[in-house]
Parts: C-alpha cells; structure tokens; sequence
C-alpha cells in the first residue's frame, strides 16, 4: 500500500489512471460547464467493498495529552469495515455531470475537535464555503488546513486553538485542486478531509459501506469512490428516469 502521503497524490481527481485516479486539471474542466437546474431524475443505491487483500493501517503512538486524547495509538486515516467488508467513510462521486440539481441552501460546514478527534472525519462541499471549526478540548489544538493539488498542497488557513469551545470560522475557496486535507499541528494522529465539487451528486458511505444519490437526470456515468486510506475505484451506473440504479464499486479482489 502506498504512504498516506502518496496515495492523496496519486489517487483522488477524477481523471482515470491505471486502476486508481489522478489529481488533474480536468477534475476543474467541469466545474466551469455544470449548469443547475430543475430535475425529473431517478438516483442511484449502492455499496462500496473492500477485497481480503486489505494492508494494515497506519498508525501513530497518541504520545501527549494523553489525559485528553488517550492512551495507544491511533490511526489517523482508519479502514472501517462491515461484517460484508461494506467500506465506511468513502466518498462516492458522479463524475462529469454537466447539469443537474442545485447545491441545498446551507450556511455552513463543521468541524470539531473531541477527544483529539475530528468530527467528521470526512465530507464534501461545494467549492466555496464557510467552515466553523470548534475545539471541545482543553487543550490546544493547532488546525492546519490545505488544498491539495496533486503531489504539492497550499495551506489554506492555520490556527491556534488553545481554549476548550473556541470557535474559529474560515471562508474557504479552492483554487485549482478538490480535496481539503485538515491535520492537527499539536497532534500528529488527527485527521479530516472535505472533498469539494461543483455538483452535489455526491454521497457519503454509512457503516455498512451504502450509499444513496438522489435526483439524479436520466443517462449513463461514471461513479467514483475515494477513501483516504485507498485511494479511488469507479463503476458505471445507467439512470432511467423516475427509476433507481444499483451500483457496487470495489476495492481489491
């Protein structure tokens, strides 16, 4: 298994290569062409798998506050699994949609910090939006939050919060990559992501590696799946109108 490192690099964009996906301008090529508007659409239910061939996780020793944050280690980009080896925490993404629903109204996306944990650990959103960041902790975090653009990755903002229920909002917009990596400066161990998209045909896969896109127009796509720890698989999916698609995408044999 690639580093965790290497496999941000290698892995999430969008643009095919070999069995995973590559960072690439043409992640961005279709935020400029997709076009809101009213749907009569169907939606697409699904499930991400992970094969036996799974590598052991990384992880770190939780070597300070350890009163707060406890005692062990910690795997800062965790492989959850179900009984079926259902895949937890993936994001699932139509790709090159060119029109379809708009982005629900929301005022803003959350972030906090518990047990020198973040919740949640991964989201999605559109590519300019207000994140509110609180610390439950009393202790200090530091939030060091960047856009990753292939290899390299530009800090986008990094705080100090050394209160217990500090809250900090950032104004966030990406400028040429989609993913927003969010360590711990203070704590090696933490970790969030926030993949971005011009669409929100994008989904979040529960315990059970399941997922649900609704109002999706009637054709024929390509769905992607990325995890941190994985990195990308993809599928296709046939929309018939006001019908509901199946779709597994799997990770290893």
């Amino acid at each position: 298994m690639l580093s965790r490192r290497d496999m941000i690099g290698a892995s999430m964009g969008f643009a095919a290569c070999g069995g995973s996906l590559a960072l690439a301008g043409a992640a961005l090529a279709q935020a400029s062409s997709y076009v809101p508007g009213a749907v009569i659409g169907g939606g697409i239910d699904g499930i991400v798998r992970v094969g036996d061939n799974l590598s052991a996780a990384e992880q770190i020793i939780i070597g300070k506050d350890n009163h707060i944050c406890g005692e062990g280690h910690a795997t800062p980009d965790p492989v959850t699994l179900s009984d079926e080896r259902g895949l937890k925490n993936a994001v699932v993404m139509i790709k090159d949609i060119a029109r379809g629903k708009p982005w629900a109204k929301r005022e803003r996306f959350d972030i906090v910090q518990e047990k020198c944990v973040f919740h949640p650990y991964i989201q999605f959103a559109p590519r300019s939006f207000e994140l509110s960041i609180l610390n439950k902790d009393p202790v200090l975090h530091n939030i060091h939050a960047y856009e990753i653009i292939g290899r390299a990755r530009r800090t986008l903002f990094n705080i100090a919060q050394p209160q217990a229920n500090q809250v900090d909002r950032h104004k966030v917009a990406l400028t040429r990559g989609s993913i927003i990596e969010i360590d711990c400066d203070a704590h090696n161990w933490m970790s969030a992501w926030i993949v971005t998209s011009d669409h929100p045909y994008v989904a979040v896969t529960d315990s059970a590696g399941r997922f649900a896109i609704d109002d999706v127009p009637a054709g024929e796509f390509e769905l992607v799946a990325w995890h941190p720890g994985l990195g990308s698989m993809s599928t296709r999916a046939k929309v018939a109108s006001k019908a509901r698609a199946a779709a597994t995408i799997s990770f290893g044999a």
